[in-house]
């Protein structure tokens, strides 16, 4: 999950203080672009000179080529002039040849150590400069209010009867009608583990059956997601602070095969956004199937590592929940994607007036975003038990951040077309969304 890189190179008309703005607004580290910069100049340095040395190893075999068709005399001298040696990259086939055989070769051995150097200084620097890259956020939507606190969040709109009725919480009601056992759910599952039953699991059931409808009637195709992916897929669609906080991993043999004690590493998803996100991964798509809506549904796993002291009472928490995930990938033309993430908040808004549940929609402050998200709405249902917001519905504009590091792509080929065109993602859970472009 990145910025493409030519948005911090002002020669390709990138906007460098465009990025620092927007991370200081995000109260992150802003010197972040200029190492990002300073990394990315220099591996344009050694990739152009990996380049020459490439075409010099070539130029010399040529030169060795005439000289050996003209039956010129090898030498015996390889000894090699230190202005020659200084200039490994760039000698002209003219010097080339007035070089003998011999010091051509002797050449094409320095060559090939210098090549062999450089290419390392390469991959090098551009794993120094993509895991800056990775540090960064996402462009913010000028609509984002800049805030790091929470409370800060802007209101939207509102919908329904918001005023305080404390005859039931909604943990009177799960036990009233005898349809949560959170209790030996702790003992079987350890802390927050919990059971439905009966009703419940009647009503869960009905309202993902009710979500998945009214998304496929308007063109949104239900997808079932694998549970867990592998660790190198995850990489691309996750940010380093969930593996630590968030996600679990899973261990198991690394094949079938009797005797092989390799160990495969996977993860449980946090979100069908995650498999989701990677199911067309190195794919190009044609403009004319954009854009793909989706409508996925899953169990997630979360470890909600740092909720400890927060109000959990009742199903709140967990660390398993079923989910549905609308998610779109788009074009970048034509303001698509903002008009997809205006959709999908309308989507999830619509599903909730007609299960008559208040709500307001939330414009969520800077600080709080995650890298991906350009801007974030929630939908926060109204409890009026216990007279709280709650969040049900999260609503995201990734714009090109998430497609970039996984390779989703539309348009012609690079080979077909010369140039490379990224989609753009928008996802929201919880009948919410995100968009990818």
């Amino acid at each position: 999950m990145v910025l493409d890189i030519d948005l911090f190179r002002t020669e390709k008309g990138g906007n460098p203080d465009l990025i620092r703005e927007s991370q200081r607004a995000r109260f992150k580290d802003v010197t972040l672009v200029d190492d990002v910069i300073s990394f990315d100049e220099q591996w344009r340095k050694e990739k152009f000179t990996a380049d020459q040395l490439n075409r010099q190893k070539n130029s010399i075999s040529k030169a060795i080529g005439e000289k050996m068709k003209k039956k010129e005399a090898q030498g015996t001298d390889d000894t090699v002039a230190d202005d020659i040696v200084a200039r490994l990259a760039d000698l002209k086939l003219d010097e080339l040849s007035k070089l003998t055989v011999v010091q051509l070769k002797k050449l094409r051995v320095l060559v090939d150590a210098k090549s062999e150097e450089t290419a390392k200084n390469v991959v090098q620097l551009e794993a120094y400069r993509q895991g800056k890259l990775a540090q960064i956020g996402n462009i913010l939507h000028n609509s984002v209010v800049v805030s790091n606190d929470e409370a800060n969040n802007k209101v939207e709109r509102t919908f329904g009867d918001l005023s305080t009725k404390k005859k039931y919480s909604h943990v009177d009601l799960v036990v009233m009608v005898d349809g949560f056992d959170g209790e030996r759910g702790t003992v079987v599952a350890g802390g927050r583990g919990y059971f439905l039953k009966g009703p419940l699991v009647f009503l869960e059931q009905a309202i993902i059956q009710l979500a998945l409808q009214r998304l496929n009637v308007k063109g949104y195709t239900p997808l079932y997601t694998p549970f867990f992916m592998r660790k190198e897929v995850m990489q691309e669609v996750a940010q380093l602070s969930q593996f630590d906080d968030e996600l679990y991993k899973v261990s198991s043999k690394g094949s079938e095969i009797a005797g092989d004690t390799s160990v495969d590493e996977k993860y449980l998803i946090a979100t069908s956004e995650q498999p989701i996100a990677a199911y067309h991964r190195n794919e190009w798509i044609k403009e004319t199937e954009l854009p793909i809506k989706y409508a996925g549904v899953s169990t997630c796993f979360r470890q909600e590592v740092g909720s400890h002291g927060r109000d959990t009472r009742g199903i709140f928490r967990v660390h398993q929940f079923e989910k549905i995930e609308q998610f779109v990938l788009c074009s970048p033309n034509d303001n698509e994607s903002w008009v997809l993430f205006d959709e999908m908040i309308g989507n999830a808004e619509s599903y909730y007036q007609e299960l008559q549940i208040p709500y307001h929609v939330v414009n969520i402050v800077s600080g709080e975003l995650n890298n991906a998200a350009s801007k974030k709405l929630d939908l926060e249902a109204w409890f009026p038990g216990s007279g709280a917001f709650r969040e049900l519905v999260s609503c995201s504009n990734c714009l090109d951040y998430q497609a970039r590091r996984l390779k989703v792509r539309y348009g012609q080929t690079k080979k077909m077309s010369g140039e490379t065109f990224q989609a753009y993602c928008a996802h929201g859970s919880n009948f919410g969304g995100k968009i990818y472009q």
